[in-house]
């Protein structure tokens, strides 16, 4: 029986780089404009406290927004800017994402040994970009938290997912960045897990057991030597 691999979409098999960097940039001279008096080492500090405390959470790009506000602005603030902002943020994702180059590869090549699955809070605006490159063939299921009503680490998105698979559990593997929201939940039901480090999120250190991963990658070009690697 086939294995079935899941991925995360955001930071995982999409490119945000470009997204993040113009994110802080923004993020930064708004704040600063409104009288926040931050200067750029101190943000990123903030940012990825954040981040590393797990204060950041499964709405997005959009809740930073507000928590950095909220920290660096008086009360009141973090609506405003998150009105302000929200708008062109959502517009330049759209336009700055991209798959990661080994992805247009990396996809077909695993198809052809293993199910292929995704599991993601992104929008379906992100999932688009695997049918621009005609990939989205190659997923034989696709669960997005708008379309399910479940958001990860909600466990009830997994199972969604796995529910339309054949495999056993154990036979399911999820490939995330996130260890709070993509590791922790897929090793709570029993599945293996794959953490893959090109991500904002790599700052990130597992608070117990359940946040770690059986593998970490760099790439997803590692995956097929790693996959090889597990029963």
């Amino acid at each position: 029986m086939r294995s079935f691999i899941f991925f995360d979409l955001g930071q995982t098999l999409i490119d945000e780089w470009s997204f993040v960097a113009y994110f802080d940039d923004l993020l930064f001279k708004t704040l600063n404009g409104y009288g926040a008096r931050i200067d750029r080492i101190n943000y990123i500090a903030l940012r990825n406290n954040l981040i590393q405390d797990r204060k950041f959470g499964t709405f997005g790009f959009l809740e930073l927004v507000s928590l950095m506000s909220k920290l660096t602005l008086p009360r009141g603030y973090e609506s405003t800017i998150n009105c302000i902002l929200k708008e062109d943020l959502l517009h330049k994702k759209r336009e700055l994402i991209k798959l990661f180059d080994e992805v247009p590869k990396i996809i077909p090549f695993l198809s052809k040994k293993y199910s292929l699955g995704i599991i993601s809070n992104n929008s379906s605006g992100s999932a688009n970009l695997l049918k621009r490159f005609g990939l989205d063939k190659y997923f034989e299921v696709v669960c997005l938290s708008e379309s399910i009503g479940f958001r990860k680490p909600d466990h009830k998105i997994f199972r969604e997912a796995l529910a339309s698979t054949n495999s056993p559990i154990d036979k399911c593997i999820m490939v995330g960045d996130r260890l709070d929201i993509d590791i922790m939940p897929a090793n709570e039901l029993g599945m293996k897990t794959i953490r893959a480090m090109n991500s904002l999120y790599k700052i990130q250190r597992p608070n117990n057991e359940k946040e770690v991963p059986l593998f970490t990658i760099n790439s997803l070009a590692e995956l097929p030597e790693i996959l090889s690697n597990i029963p």
